[in-house]
């Protein structure tokens, strides 16, 4: 009897938690736009807000910088949601400029944000955090090539006579981040990572690189021929979308030699 009633209250639980999207959607959307490419941001910000007439934060701008800014980043999800939670309810009932995490460069050009004491239970705070803590990295997914295992790769680049390209990363390094956001999600970095490369990436913290390469910072992007048994070139660093399309056009041109 004791099992039944446990599993009743799981249910009840499951069939009964707060979305958090359908809260965004209910009492933050009329103002914050979802997801906008972050060098389209940028370039809004330049030109005062001129380009996109936005009137407030996009959500994957607030989820990036929430999750940069808020908390302990070296805590495990559950512990940083929960200083998050605790940081989003008091931002809400005053949500003054000082206690913003967005640099104001982005934001000079919104009037402040209203209030919302009393307009959102905790449930829906609660739901709202874990909403935003996920958002943005699936939008960058989303929105990025696709990435596969090595012996995913391996098998493609052999049959599609492609290059291996491994992307090294540690969670919450800043440049791995921005590259993830601001160059890969590029249609033309797109049109040619998908033309002629196949695409790994790997955590360096905790997975080891094949043919013996020793790690680079991050981020940091590794070259292996079709075969997949020769390195063709090891690089470490953010760059602009266009000097990440001059490194894979360099590589292209090692591969053929």
């Amino acid at each position: 009897m004791k099992f039944l009633i446990v599993a009743v209250l799981l249910l009840h639980t499951a069939l009964f938690a707060m979305d958090g999207e359908a809260v965004f959607a209910k009492k933050c959307a009329s103002c914050h736009q979802y997801y906008i490419p972050q060098n389209r941001i940028i370039a809004n910000a330049e030109h005062n807000n001129t380009d996109l007439n936005l009137t407030a934060p996009t959500l994957t701008e607030m989820s990036f910088m929430i999750k940069d800014q808020v908390g302990d980043r070296t805590l495990d999800p559950e512990g940083q949601k929960f200083e998050i939670e605790e940081w989003l309810t008091d931002y809400l009932k005053d949500p003054t400029k000082d206690k913003g995490v967005i640099p104001d460069e982005f934001t000079r050009f919104f009037k402040s944000m209203p209030s919302m004491k009393g307009k959102l239970s905790e449930d829906e705070i609660e739901a709202l955090t874990d909403f935003m803590y996920e958002y943005a990295e699936k939008m960058t997914v989303k929105h990025s090539v696709k990435r596969h295992s090595y012996e995913e790769a391996e098998k493609i680049a052999k049959a599609q006579k492609k290059i291996i390209i491994i992307e090294g990363f540690i969670p919450f390094c800043r440049g791995c981040i921005r590259m993830d956001r601001e160059v890969m999600v590029e249609e033309k970095v797109k049109k040619a990572l998908n033309k002629d490369f196949v695409l790994v990436k790997k955590n360096l913290l905790i997975e080891k690189l094949p043919l013996g390469m020793k790690r680079l910072g991050t981020p940091s992007f590794y070259f292996i021929d079709s075969d997949g048994k020769k390195v063709l070139e090891m690089v470490q660093g953010f760059g602009t979308a266009d000097e990440f399309l001059e490194l894979l056009a360099s590589v292209k041109e090692k591969a053929k030699k």
